[in-house]
């Protein structure tokens, strides 16, 4: 093992170190960072102890990714092993933790909270970035090629926090991998300086020798300023985009006592938590009104998938908002808010808004939904906005809708719950004659604490006799347990299926009193519901979630057609899956196979839920960064096996064999000198490539057989000294490598 490799292997590591660690502005705390300095250790230990045993270089990364694996699983799945071996549990309990932070991330921004799904795969990726870049630098030999997952680890975090990443975070990093570079570099270049006094070239070799490594330091130094420079230069002159969440869902900044600007993405999973414990205050507000309503921030139709979205805005839409119902049928209120902290586009304000007051700051309003976007985040702002209370009598006397307000996403159902929802719908709205009585008996029932159980538990996903996962909605069908989103999202369906347009609503409940007039909104106020459309009153909104937090229903939502309020109002429970429904609940009068018991899922169906299409994109897409990552050494060794394959005579052969030796030494900084001999060639090779005594001789066979190959007549070219001189020159290679 030379000096080098020690050097380089280290200076792998520190680089490996240095473009992770801006990784820690991520999450709340660096409890990982540790665990990642074992894992990196591990990874450089392995691979120079087992490139003193071997010549493989597959071997040396199956070795560090075995033995690697097994630790990481040890540590964080350990409890199912069985005689210190993974076990089929193994690969459940790893899923679970992915699973794990695939929840976390799905529900907040940077920095999010740290646990142990987080830490595993944070790991994870981390090994497999340390294995790259210790296999690319010291394995192969090629530290420019470690750039590139060292550049994606750097990625991960620059494309996810909240803002710019201080200027060491990118210098440290880039300055090891020049090191790299540069020791490399200068230890191939060095070897040509091992002149012989033997050789009868008429070129100072020595001379020569020194003003080129002269020239390609120079030039390398050169180089990696212009690249540090334009890299500084470039983000400073590039508009800084608004940093996305770590994955898609509600995003939230903080960890309950750190300031920061809380956003909305176009994006709520169905499948995803909306509860968020941030105590955060997202903004202060004062309003004329005696009643407080929540705070909308948007409104969306389009559900695909398990998950709300906001789609472009094609199609025909109108060009300006509806007409509000007139003074006679509203009361406008002011709201004037303070230190707000959502960040843009988006703010918060009571639905409908009717006028906007933010100086110095551009806003506009959606047509249809009448969200108001601004260009910039504003800390105050003060908005003017409607209280639509319309009568019973006058909502069941509205008629058919019909405006352009109306979209053809507020009426769709996913077709693999039509059916279902079609069911389910038609019994809880049985006797009701109009679209207010039907929405209020949706609403009823959705809320009647007998049935339905409000939880942040939403417990295991329900599967199918397949093993597939459950649609969102026929999954709290079955399970009857959700927060406010399955119960907006249960409603909005039954009401599209009785024919009324429904939409989702997402923002925030009223907050609470401070004491002196003002009310605080805090992150952990963030609520959906369902906004149903009447015609001539526009959209309204309904409260089917039953818990106190979320409030009772607008009065003309509160009185059925018996004349007696809705039920709902209670605690909420976070309990885990043994809450829920008593023994007096009722269940509706449909078909067993549309709510199937829970169940083992088959083994078919296991493996099928392993090989989805997101997974095997996932596979495709690792497959793809292997195969770039390794292209030059797999396109070097197809060429090389092309051109043993187009040899017609064994001269051809052993030409096409000398002609790969001579590459690879030249690529070493052996190159051939003009003029001279191939014996001058040869002891050359021997003096500058540090070849031993055995690997002498080789070299030595393999010019003689070569000479007798150009020289001799074809047929006393023998295929068995051919052979021989492929294994001497693999022999060749191989040292010339190690030295």
């Amino acid at each position: 093992m030379t000096r080098r490799r020690w050097r380089i292997t280290l200076l792998a590591s520190l680089a490996t170190l240095a473009a992770i660690f801006p990784i820690t502005s991520l999450f709340t705390n660096t409890g990982w960072l540790s665990e990642a300095v074992l894992v990196v250790a591990l990874v450089a230990g392995l691979g120079l102890a087992v490139r003193g045993l071997t010549r493989s270089r597959l071997l040396v990364v199956a070795v560090q990714v075995v033995v690697t694996a097994y630790v990481i699983l040890a540590r964080w799945t350990g409890d199912s092993f069985w005689l210190a071996l993974p076990t089929p549990t193994t690969v459940e309990a790893a899923n679970s933790l992915g699973l794990q932070a695939l929840d976390t991330i799905q529900r907040y921004s940077a920095p999010a909270p740290l646990n142990d799904g987080v830490t595993f795969c944070l790991i994870v990726a981390i090994a497999a970035v340390a294995i790259a870049v210790d296999a690319m630098a010291a394995t192969w030999r090629s530290p420019a090629a470690a750039g590139l997952p060292l550049l994606t680890a750097y990625l991960i975090t620059a494309a996810n926090g909240q803002s710019a990443l201080a200027l060491r975070f990118f210098v440290v990093p880039v300055v090891l991998w020049l090191v790299m570079l540069h020791t490399t570099a200068r230890a191939q270049f060095g070897r040509w300086g091992t002149a012989s006094a033997n050789e009868q070239s008429q070129i100072d070799e020595a001379a020569h020798d020194r003003d080129a490594l002269r020239s390609f330091t120079a030039g390398a130094l050169k180089l990696g300023a212009v690249g540090i420079v334009a890299a500084l230069l470039v983000p400073a002159i590039t508009p800084h985009f608004p940093p996305r969440y770590l994955t898609e869902g509600l995003g939230r900044s903080g960890d309950g006592g750190g300031e920061g600007s809380v956003g909305f993405n176009d994006t709520l999973d169905l499948a995803r938590s909306l509860n968020n414990q941030n105590q955060s205050p997202v903004l202060t507000y004062t309003t004329t009104a005696f009643t407080r309503a929540p705070l909308r921030v948007l409104a969306t139709s389009y559900y695909s998938r398990g998950q709300w979205l906001v789609v472009g805005q094609g199609g025909n839409r109108p060009d300006n908002p509806s007409p509000l119902p007139p003074a006679s049928q509203r009361r406008d209120y002011v709201l004037t808010v303070t230190d707000n902290t959502l960040a843009a586009p988006r703010i918060a304000a009571p639905y409908p808004v009717v006028a906007v007051a933010m100086e110095g700051t551009p806003w506009t309003i959606d047509p249809v939904t009448r969200d108001v976007r601004v260009g910039k985040s504003v800390a105050d702002y003060r908005v003017t906005y409607a209280d639509l209370s319309p009568s019973p009598p006058e909502l069941r006397q509205s008629g058919a809708p019909d405006s352009p307000d109306i979209t053809e996403d507020d009426l769709s159902i996913p077709d693999r719950s039509r059916d279902l929802v079609q069911r389910w719908s038609d019994d809880v709205t049985r006797g009701a004659d109009n679209a207010l009585d039907r929405a209020i008996a949706i609403q009823t029932h959705l809320r009647d604490t007998a049935r339905y159980t409000y939880t942040l538990d939403l417990g295991q996903q329900p599967r199918d006799a397949e093993g597939r996962l459950l649609e969102p909605i026929q999954a709290f069908y079955q399970t009857r347990r959700g927060y406010c989103v399955q119960f907006a999202t249960a409603m909005i369906m039954m009401a599209r299926a009785q024919g009324i347009p429904a939409r989702m609503a997402i923002g925030f409940l009223p907050g609470v009193a401070s004491g002196d007039g003002h009310y605080i909104v805090r992150a952990s106020d963030a609520h959906a519901w369902p906004e149903l459309y009447f015609q001539g009153y526009g959209w309204l909104r309904f409260e089917p979630t039953p818990g106190s937090r979320s409030g009772t229903p607008p009065p003309y939502a509160v009185l059925g057609p018996g004349g007696a309020p809705t039920g709902g109002g209670r605690d909420v429970d976070t309990g885990s899956a043994s809450g829920g429904a008593t023994s007096s609940r009722r269940t509706l009068d449909l078909p067993a196979a549309e709510g199937p018991a829970p169940q083992q899922p088959s083994l078919v169906g296991s493996i099928a839920s392993v090989f989805t299409p997101r997974n095997l994109v996932t596979a495709l897409a690792v497959l793809v960064g292997l195969l770039a990552a390794f292209v030059m050494p797999i396109t070097a060794w197809w060429l090389r096996l092309r051109r043993r394959r187009a040899a017609v005579t064994q001269q051809d052969l052993i030409e096409a064999e000398w002609q790969d030796l001579t590459s690879h030494l030249g690529d070493l900084g052996l190159t051939a000198p003009d003029g001279v001999t191939l014996r001058q060639l040869r002891h050359r090779y021997v003096t500058d490539g540090h070849l031993d005594d055995e690997n002498a001789s080789a070299m030595s066979r393999v010019t003689a057989t070569l000479e007798k190959s150009r020289y001799d007549r074809p047929e006393r070219t023998s295929p068995q000294e051919a052979i021989r001189l492929h294994h001497d020159i693999q022999s060749i290679r191989r040292q010339v490598g190690r030295t």
